[in-house]
């Protein structure tokens, strides 16, 4: 992330965290428009920390007397031997402070059974804008509230909660459900805002607290903190200004123009997301020389939801296309999609890379059936836009593109012509296993995927197995697969980078091929499949014979040929050699 970015983000976060416009709304949608696809978990803990700032500065008289109180109630009750209902009739703060106590609680329960499905249903355009239409819509109804003159009281400052739970829905404004709610039910003006802004703080406290809890298994340490903490003081000074703003606004009873900036924001982004596919253009660089691909937006056949395509078009009538996919932390802005893209424009193939549900963080992506639903659309996109020799449908990935390539062409073998699959992962119990005892972050992403460690509940154990290539690649051992590890991968090499999937995925799917072709006989030993892993080098004994490709550039220490299966372990780490790719893919 820039710092520009960053800056605009926490703008952003600061503006609409207390404006009735949805900040989580608007934040999925900037970071679509800016194409930030990198987890933006670590930023966001920061910048909601500034905003948090800003609240505790703008109502810390407020927050003051309300101590206060509660400190002369607890001495009336200890000290004075006061009865609660005396002490309750006679506070000053009491009864607000129960309200929020109980206001509190509905946010909480939402926040632990939902967040997660939720996060993943409208971790996509659409139905943030649909959820942003709604929110201008109850805004709107304000203007037909007349002026009241009631308090908070515990009754309705459990029906705000409950309001405020309902806006962990993305593009559903916190601030804008509370006060409009608490208005309806004929609050005064200035105590609706005070009170909904005094209620977001444990809601932000307390998500804030359980982010770094998950943020700090990735270690924070590997941040780039400048701006991070541009970010977040950003949204502390626009917070500032925005709460200010906000209170006084409320109080001229004028909430709900901001009504109508909801429901024309929502139907703007329904042009600029490109519901019906409109398609925007991207410049990379070629050899020095600009080359223009495009991306363009499909509804996905599974949910409905936006998926996002990056494509280049070949110039020629009929020409291969092929699908290229992203990595395990990244989305379809991957700097990698471009190397394909060059390639592809040398040899004039078609070529998209889909979004698939971006990074593997969320329970929709990391091999979902929505993810490879989302790939066999992209497909069908391509079919319909772009002139393709439906002889040469080719597939392609590394690492967390791997593991979905593997998965892609054991669920749907009959689509690719080919398959070329890099450092794949091909066992996610396995994987967990490994990451764990190595301290990756990716232990947290595959338990966050799959909703659980493997073994905590026969559920958990499904998803592990059926987002596992292993289990149906037997499937494709009817099409032409190549699949290739750097020896050094698992371990931190010179060569290729500290790896982070060992090389016995690699071996184990090619054996899984060899197996469901019926030739036994090629299937590689665990024995030997171990000593690869830990001694990064074939055994004595193995196949140990010099191989030349030229199309590799390095030393090839193991390749095998069974059926229409190749395995090859060469001279690297965690890396994709895409001479090699294209190499392979041009010999049908």
């Amino acid at each position: 992330m820039s710092y520009l970015q960053a800056i605009i983000l926490g703008i952003l976060q600061g503006f609409t965290e207390f404006l009735p416009v949805s900040s989580s709304g608007h934040l999925v949608l900037a970071q679509h428009i800016l194409g930030i696809d990198e987890s933006m978990l670590t930023f966001d803990i920061f910048v909601h920390f500034g905003t948090l700032l800003a609240v505790l500065v703008v109502l810390r008289t407020s927050i003051m007397k309300l101590s206060y109180s509660f400190l002369a109630d607890m001495r009336s009750f200890l000290v004075d031997r006061m009865p609660v209902p005396v002490i309750y009739r006679t506070s000053s703060g009491l009864s607000t402070i129960t309200a929020l106590c109980i206001g509190t609680v509905p946010a909480v329960f939402a926040g632990f059974l939902l967040k997660d499905s939720i996060e993943a249903f409208f971790s996509s355009p659409l139905p943030v804008l649909v959820a942003l239409f709604i929110t201008g819509i109850v805004l709107t109804g304000t203007f037909f509230i007349k002026e009241n003159s009631r308090h908070i009281d515990p009754l309705r400052g459990l029906l705000v909660g409950i309001a405020q739970a309902v806006a962990i829905i993305p593009g559903i404004s916190r601030s804008g459900m509370t006060i409009s709610s608490a208005l309806f039910m004929k609050v005064r003006r200035s105590e609706a805002g005070e009170f909904s802004f005094l209620l977001a703080i444990p809601v932000i406290t307390g998500a804030t607290v359980l982010a770094v809890k998950d943020v700090s298994e990735a270690g924070f340490m590997s941040l780039a903190w400048g701006p991070v903490i541009i970010g977040t003081l950003a949204a502390f000074l626009s917070g500032w200004v925005s709460l200010v703003m906000l209170l006084s606004i409320i109080k001229r009873g004028s909430l709900g123009y901001f009504g109508f900036y909801c429901i024309a924001a929502a139907l703007a982004g329904l042009v600029f997301f490109g519901v019906k596919g409109e398609i925007h253009s991207q410049t990379i660089q070629e050899g020095g020389r600009p080359m223009e691909v495009q991306i363009t937006t499909i509804p996905s056949s599974y949910d409905g939801a936006i998926q996002h395509i990056r494509f280049l078009k070949a110039s020629g009538d009929k020409r291969p296309l092929l699908v290229a996919l992203h990595t395990w932390s990244y989305g379809y802005m991957q700097d990698s999609g471009d190397e394909y893209f060059k390639r592809c424009h040398e040899r004039d193939w078609n070529c998209i890379f889909p979004d698939f549900r971006g990074p593997n963080n969320n329970p929709l992506a990391g091999g979902s059936e929505a993810a490879l639903k989302d790939i066999l659309d992209a497909v069908s996109w391509a079919f319909e836009h772009m002139s393709v020799d439906h002889r040469h449908i080719f597939l392609a990935g590394a690492s967390g593109g791997g593991h979905m390539a593997l998965l892609s062409a054991g669920n749907s073998p009959s689509t690719w012509t080919a398959v070329s699959a890099w450092v794949p992962i091909s066992d996610l119990s396995q994987w967990h296993r490994e990451t764990e005892e190595r301290g990756l972050a990716y232990a947290a992403d595959i338990e966050h995927i799959c909703d659980g460690t493997p073994g905590s509940s026969k559920n958990v154990d499904r998803e592990y197995q059926k987002r596992s290539p292993l289990t149906n690649l037997w499937r494709a051992h009817i099409i032409p697969m190549d699949i290739n590890a750097g020896i050094h991968d698992g371990h931190a090499g010179e060569t290729g980078g500290e790896g982070s999937v060992p090389v016995g995925h690699s071996i184990r799917a090619y054996n899984e091929l060899v197996k469901a072709s019926g030739k036994t006989a090629d299937i590689i030993p665990e024995d030997v499949i171990y000593s690869i892993e830990h001694e990064q080098q074939i055994p004595d004994g193995f196949e140990r014979r010099t191989i030349e490709d030229p199309a590799y550039g390095r030393r090839i220490h193991l390749r095998r040929v069974s059926g229409l299966s190749r395995l090859t372990l060469f001279e690297g780490g965690h890396e994709i050699l895409y001479e090699a790719v294209f190499d392979w893919f041009e010999s049908f």
